[in-house]
């Protein structure tokens, strides 16, 4: 062996002593991690995440707007009572309780019963009547019902029927809209896990290489003490070793924020946000390639131009506009109600006899009203018209756009697919030149600074193959949201 000067000696071992200090900074993760598989991601996301139970309130928001609507038609119970008192006397005691039903057809019915008692009862109006004195006490009984019709506006449509086809309506447009909301949020929190399991991946190869470069430096040591390297050797395997380090920190840094970024997404059942443990980790399932021809894009194309949400969306905004328009063209009629009330009276606690109902006893009444201009309804009926075609142009672009994105999607997807093949015949071949080249330094035919280079382009690979297998996981799910699937 031979004696190496006492300048390379000290210059050596103050380099050892250094290196041996820093070699235990990092150490890779104790086993038996806890693994956060992409589907049970997805399930905890869909359940508890604020963003989806607010969106899953939706329909049932339609569903209390349909009651609402349909509350326009409840029959209506009323009553009027008043009362005077004059010298202890009874001037009147006046009892009005009736009954309106609101039909859907626009005819509303209504029945009562008028009673009125006292001295300043007038019997021919059914009505108490102040300037009435006497000092009989009249007791007067008035049954009564009958209909009120619109001949003209109203008769085919109305402000309450329009309300209640609008609310029906509504139900559908909530459930499209619940479906796009919760459609982003999950294409959100896919792309966020695929980037954590990039950061993940791209951490453990880091991980890997730093510890390669450890044990390079007490390969390195060995040999020079055997004299088979030189001293610089070692100055060459601890710079590698630090640049390593760095680049283990960096990615550590990028690791740890990807983490925190998916503790964003994670609730638990009693809305308390979860954070994510150190010790968890992602796991690659999902990720596999999966192959999509053309025939399965053009149907999932078809599929989307019926069923995509935001195109449902338009659809029934389109409906609404529609709705608006009828009720703008029936109010440009005039207004024209009648009125027929058939009744039958009572008179001081006997009854009168009452021949031929509908033809003595009735009361009618006759209403019109028109506006001269009709500025206003016309105004209303041209906003609505622009409002169609504005509708109208928006479904024609959504699916446009829709039917771009599914391409674009499908073009991603491809591409990353054969980028992948690729990726992985560039890290088969960089990995056998690494290997080659470390034979070759075993035997003394090559030197770490060739090793060196050999590796970083040997990480460089595996980190591109981490970054493209995130990619295509993502632009799954980017083709499955392009088409408007149901990701729930």
């Amino acid at each position: 062996m031979k004696t190496l000067p006492l300048s390379y000696f000290f210059r050596f071992t103050l380099l050892l002593l250094v290196s041996l200090a820093g070699l235990n900074q990092h150490s890779l993760r104790a086993q038996g991690n806890n693994v956060l598989v992409f589907d049970a991601f997805y399930d905890q996301v869909i359940k508890y995440h604020p963003i989806a139970k607010a969106a899953n309130l939706l329909p049932e928001m339609a569903k209390a707007a349909l009651r609402s609507a349909r509350g326009a038609f409840d029959p209506v119970v009323q009553a009027d009572v008043r009362g005077k008192q004059t010298n202890d006397k009874n001037s009147y005691q006046y009892i009005e309780p009736q009954i309106k039903i609101p039909t859907f057809p626009g005819i509303d019915i209504k029945a009562g019963l008028d009673q009125s008692s006292g001295i300043s009862v007038n019997p021919e109006v059914g009505k108490y009547n102040e300037t009435t004195g006497g000092t009989k006490d009249i007791q007067y009984q008035l049954f009564y019902a009958g209909v009120s019709v619109p001949l003209m506006r109203g008769l085919i449509t109305d402000v309450r029927r329009n309300e209640l086809r609008q609310a029906q309506l509504l139900q559908g447009l909530n459930q499209a809209e619940q479906i796009s909301q919760i459609n982003k949020l999950l294409l959100e929190a896919a792309k966020v896990y695929w980037d954590w399991q990039q950061s993940y991946a791209q951490y453990t190869l880091m991980q890997e290489n730093f510890l390669l470069a450890q044990n390079r430096i007490n390969f390195i040591v060995q040999r020079i003490i055997a004299g088979e390297e030189k001293p610089i050797d070692s100055v060459e395997a601890w710079v590698e070793y630090q640049r390593r380090e760095a680049l283990l920190l960096e990615q550590t840094l990028v690791f740890q924020n990807a983490g925190l970024n998916l503790s964003n997404f994670l609730w638990n059942d009693q809305n308390q946000p979860l954070q994510l443990l150190p010790t968890v980790i992602p796991s690659p399932v999902g990720s596999a390639i999966q192959k999509i021809n053309a025939d399965s894009i053009q149907r999932l194309s078809e599929a989307a131009n019926s069923a995509h949400p935001d195109l449902l969306k338009l659809q029934f905004k389109l409906k609404q506009s529609e709705l608006d328009r009828k009720l703008a063209l029936e109010n440009l009629k005039p207004q024209l109600n009648l009125e027929y009330i058939p009744f039958q009276s009572y008179t001081a606690g006997s009854r009168d006899e009452v021949d031929a109902l509908f033809m003595r006893n009735y009361k009618y009444g006759l209403s019109f009203y028109s506006s001269v201009f009709l500025r206003k309804e016309r105004g209303k009926l041209q906003l609505t018209n622009y409002k169609i075609q504005q509708n109208q142009f928006q479904l024609q672009q959504g699916k446009r756009e829709i039917e771009n994105r599914i391409l674009m999607a499908y073009n991603q997807l491809q591409t990353a697919e054969q980028m992948i093949e690729i990726q992985q015949r560039l890290v088969q071949n960089a990995s056998l030149l690494r290997n080659a080249e470390e034979m070759r330094f075993e035997s003394g035919e090559s030197s770490l600074f060739l090793i060196n280079q050999r590796e970083r382009a040997l990480l460089e690979a595996q980190s591109k193959l981490a970054e493209l297998t995130a990619k295509y996981a993502k632009a799954k799910y980017q083709l499955q949201w392009a088409s408007g699937t149901k990701l729930f």
